[in-house]
């Protein structure tokens, strides 16, 4: 493949061992390749290994990385001279002397013999080394652990228990009378998740209360921030709202006059009104006084008075467009200090809820992914030890690389620029040693805001960092790569169109002007084929109440795209259509199917892609509890503590480690007097070989289970009794994976509590077990995934399924809001209610 000069030019720079670069690269553009040669080349520089940093974002790609680095070295080693002289020569862009080949050859052995091996790592793992290193600097006990998402919940369930029960104990402390408060005006579903979103999100909560001496403080600051009247409570804005200045004393008697005069009945009534307002007790009255001026909607009301009543009072209009604006400004101070208060019950829960578990956590040396990354920037920016872990880390530091720049955070900034803040400072403890940074992404990648992502940093650090570097007189290179090597003409032509709508590229990135993408596969054919959009079908009307619940389920868009997607797919396979651009018959490897998000259609289309007998990868997350083989075995497990439980064993009965039919349960469970354990035995006692099979297999999990041990229950089940192999029938390799993983955790739970099956169970009842699948390409299967979980990815041929729905809307809106820009934010629940505070209004935007 000819690649252009310019982008030649371009890579060279990038991959430039002596300077220091910031790239920008359009989506596969090469940034991989630019990635690894610049390692590769620092290593053929004579840098040292070890002394090269490469932090990525995802195991997968730190592998890749890695994978292609090894690959590239030990094919060196093997090379003719000429060869090799060629290889080398187009690397560096000009022509390599004879004496150099005998070290190119040696850098394998130089990489593989590294101590530690080459540090490829992502982000999360540098973090956790770096810590490991120094325990004592960062106030950690030395065995700290990481914290799975499964031991997270748990935690956050017995913080929140401790909390709740501290509560009802003492209803009258700070956070007793927080919890009435919100109890009051939110359900239990409601509340635990704004808990949940301010604990998930306690960087926030802690950057609000560091800005104030005290929490009672920074709570105590929420109503004027959300803009009510300062020193007002609740009690002196609605006793407010009761007294009008406009419609007091002599005025008000002359107006209620006037319109008891009138010969218009709405004025006549708006007397009654005037006159019942002001007979009603205060905590009465106010409601009735409202609605003389404001309508449900919280608008004024129009033309409130007839000409004879102005003829006689002419001011009454614009005193009543007064009283209906002070009304209207005290319902949203009112509003404001409902918020507030709210917000601040919420806030001194969740601060009580996050010390319960910071406690814990440190009680048990754990740590979670964002406690690596706050822990490791505090000890490399403001902990006392900061300057002799910067002195440590600047000794075995030369070259710093970011993958994914775009992905990363404000604290992995802080990361970043704390390794390389000594590159800019001067000579360092080996003068003339050269020390460069290396960061490459693209601000239009960075999508769902992935570990907290701030995308507008990559093009600040760029130039805030760039200049650091220039001013200390470091060579520095500001490049960008537009040219692709994936896609051809019609693939990023389409993109470019889609994002020369000016609304369409404000979301896409804050560069000026349009999406530039080029491509050197321009003479390739390819196409971007529009479907149309596939609508809901009114619904049907009332079936027989025997039909199965899912009836109606083919109906579903997504059932029905599914069934297009798999149709087609099979139609290519069936008659051997071949790929344009090379010749090649289709493959089901070739095929990638991508979605915004997992959903219904996701489990659509495996589903009918299996049945067109379509070899397909399955989910590329699997939910491990809530998988229908754990389902099986953890049903397994309670009926053999206890069998008495019809519905469960009903169901083992069914799934193929029993394998009754429907009939045969039904001849088993129809017209039975009691309990259906006492039905199965009766009937394997008469000879019924379907009863007999289903008590064994119960009788041989009861015999198990006495001993409590889940990791050698499951296991029997799944090997010697034949499990594994039943599964794998039905449900492919998919099957292995969830049952590996359902023993991985088996044996994790042996390891931290009292082995027990029981407990096992339960604790598995709570859900949240996550395998991330890699589906790989070389396994010819259709692989179907989230847009996110493809990037790096590449096939012939791609689906992309848009779902439909609403891109932006209120149910998008986190429950916990920052109201301001500032170092230290105040911080709300999102709320419900006619009037929402103009700062709230103003980041909810």
């Amino acid at each position: 493949m000819k690649i252009p000069v310019a982008t030649r030019q371009t890579q060279l720079l990038a991959t430039d061992p002596e300077a220091s670069a910031f790239v920008s690269a359009n989506a596969g553009s090469g940034k991989t390749w630019v990635l690894t040669r610049r390692v590769i080349r620092l290593l053929l520089d004579g840098v040292d290994p070890g002394r090269i940093l490469c932090l990525t974002f995802t195991k997968a790609a730190a592998a890749e990385m890695s994978g292609r680095i090894f690959d590239e070295l030990g094919r060196w080693a093997g090379l003719a001279d000429d060869e090799l002289v060629g290889v080398l020569s187009e690397l560096e862009g000009k022509p390599v002397l004879p004496e150099r080949l005998a070290p190119a050859r040696r850098l394998f052995a130089r990489a593989i013999e590294t101590p530690g091996g080459l540090k490829i790592q992502t982000i999360h793992a540098f973090a956790e080394a770096l810590l490991q290193r120094f325990p004592l600097e960062a106030g950690l006990d030395g065995r700290f652990r990481v914290l799975d998402d499964a031991r997270a919940a748990d935690l956050y369930a017995e913080a929140r228990t401790e909390l709740l029960t501290d509560c009802a104990a003492h209803p009258d402390s700070p956070e007793g009378r927080a919890l009435s408060e919100l109890v009051a005006i939110a359900g239990d579903e409601a509340l635990d998740r704004a808990l949940s979103a301010v604990v998930a999100d306690r960087d926030k909560l802690t950057a609000f209360f560091d800005g104030t001496a005290s929490v009672d403080e920074a709570l105590a600051a929420l109503p004027q921030a959300l803009g009510a009247p300062a020193g007002a409570s609740r009690e002196s804005l609605v006793e407010e709202m009761a007294t009008s200045p406009a419609f007091s004393g002599p005025f008000l008697s002359r107006l209620i006059d006037s319109l008891n005069a009138s010969k218009s009945k709405s004025m006549t009534t708006l007397a009654e009104g005037f006159r019942t307002a002001l007979a009603a007790a205060p905590e009465v009255r106010r409601p009735l006084w409202r609605a003389l001026f404001l309508t449900a909607k919280s608008e004024p009301r129009k033309r409130p008075f007839t000409k004879d009543i102005l003829d006689v009072l002419p001011e009454a209009s614009e005193r009543f467009e007064q009283e209906a604006q002070r009304l209207i400004d005290l319902e949203r101070a009112l509003s404001a200090m409902l918020w507030a208060t709210r917000s601040a019950a919420l806030l001194r829960l969740a601060d009580r809820m996050i010390g319960l578990i910071e406690a814990k956590k440190a009680r048990l040396g754990l740590l979670d992914f964002d406690d690596l990354i706050e822990r490791a920037a505090a000890l490399l920016s403001h902990s006392d030890a900061a300057e002799w872990v910067q002195y440590k880390l600047d000794e075995g530091l030369d070259h710093v690389l970011v993958d994914e720049a775009q992905d990363t955070s404000p604290r992995q900034w802080r990361i970043v620029e704390a390794l390389t803040g000594e590159f800019s400072a001067g000579e360092g403890t080996r003068p003339g040693r050269r020390r460069t940074v290396f960061a490459v992404g693209d601000e239009k990648q960075s999508i769902y805001s992935f570990q907290g992502a701030a995308p507008h940093l990559f093009g600040l650090t760029r130039k805030t960092l760039g200049r650091r570097l220039a001013d200390a007189g470091l060579p520095v290179h500001d490049l960008r790569l537009t040219l692709s090597f994936r896609s051809t003409a019609a693939v990023v032509g389409a993109v470019d169109a889609v994002f020369r709508n000016p609304e369409a590229h404000a979301g896409l990135s804050t560069d000026p002007g349009p999406t530039v993408h080029e491509t050197v596969r321009g003479r390739e054919p390819g196409l971007v084929e529009l479907w149309p959009a596939v609508e809901k079908l009114p619904a049907p009307p009332p079936g027989n109440w025997e039909d199965p619940v899912d009836a109606t389920a083919a109906a579903s868009p997504a059932v029905r795209l599914a069934a297009r997607v798999a149709d087609e797919i099979a139609g290519w396979l069936r008659s051997g259509t071949r790929i344009a651009a090379t010749g090649t018959p289709i493959r089901p490897g070739d095929i990638l199917v991508l979605v915004r998000k997992r959903g219904a259609f996701v489990e659509a289309v495996n589903r009918a892609l299996k049945q067109r007998g379509v070899a397909v990868a399955g989910a590329d997350r699997l939910d491990v509890v809530g998988h229908i083989v754990t389902q099986d075995l953890l049903a397994a497990a309670r009926v053999a503590l206890l069998p008495e439980d019809d519905l469960t064993l009903a169901t083992v009965a069914k799934s193929p480690l029993v394998g009754l039919s429907e009939e045969a349960l039904f001849r088993l469970a129809h017209g039975r007097r009691g309990r259906l354990w006492d039905a199965v035995r009766q009937r394997a006692a008469e000879g019924d070989a379907d009863a007999e099979r289903l008590r064994a297999a119960v009788t041989l999990w009861m015999s198990r289970a006495d001993r409590g041990e889940p990791f050698a229950f499951l296991s029997r089940i799944v090997g010697p009794d034949g499990g594994r192999a039943a599964y794998r029938a039905r449900f492919g390799r998919e099957a292995d994976e969830v049952i590996d993983e359902l023993l991985t955790l088996a044996l994790t739970y042996e390891g931290e509590e009292t082995a027990g099956l029981n407990g096992f169970v339960d604790r598995l009842a709570k859900g949240g077990e996550l395998i991330r699948r890699e589906l790989d390409a070389e396994r010819d299967e259709v692989r179907v995934m989230t847009v996110h979980g493809s990037k790096g990815l590449e096939a012939p041929i791609v689906f992309l399924i848009d779902p439909g729905d609403k891109p932006a809307s209120e149910k998008n809106l986190p429950d916990v809001l920052a109201v301001s820009d500032g170092p230290n934010p105040p911080i709300v629940w999102r709320q419900g209610g006619a009037f929402r505070p103009a700062p709230v209004e103003t980041a909810a935007a």
